[in-house]
């Protein structure tokens, strides 16, 4: 994975790629840029505002790129080959928004357990690494008191 944590920022290195003003993207989209700023650039996007961007921005659309927007994982491509144009624009259109938004919602729900088993993992190890602590607290106090000790 990247050193992009969210998807935010991710969709803000899309842009930039593809020499996309900021300004215009809020416009499109309807996003206000206060939602790309500051504290409020680490809060998560929600799957609405994913599905607008992506009926605006079709190439998001993609496998590999949706997989990228999402996880994080794979890479962005920019350059389509006019099949996969041609997929994103019908996938964009008509009745295939429910999908999109039935696709994000379970890319989401997928993402959220990751993150929820690496909380889990990270309280794990945060309360081993205090038992070790501890441990080796009683063990200099071990050694400690049999340095004390004449021989």
């Amino acid at each position: 994975m990247d050193k992009i944590q969210t998807i935010k920022d991710r969709i803000l290195l899309f842009l930039e790629k593809k020499k996309i003003k900021k300004e215009a993207f809020y416009k499109v989209t309807g996003l206000s840029a206060s939602n790309f700023k500051g504290i409020a650039l680490k809060s998560d996007l929600g799957v609405e505002k994913v599905a607008k961007i992506i009926t605006v921005y079709p190439e998001l659309l993609m496998p590999e790129n949706l997989n990228w927007l999402i996880t994080g994982k794979g890479a962005l491509r920019m350059a389509l080959k006019e099949e996969d144009q041609q997929t994103a624009d019908l996938l964009v259109n008509g009745s295939s928004n429910e999908k999109i938004g039935d696709l994000l919602a379970n890319l989401y729900a997928q993402y959220n357990a990751q993150d929820k088993g690496l909380l889990f993992v990270q309280n794990q190890i945060s309360r081993l690494e205090k038992k070790i602590d501890k441990q080796n607290k009683h063990l200099e106090e071990i050694l400690s008191l049999m340095k004390s000790v004449p021989k």
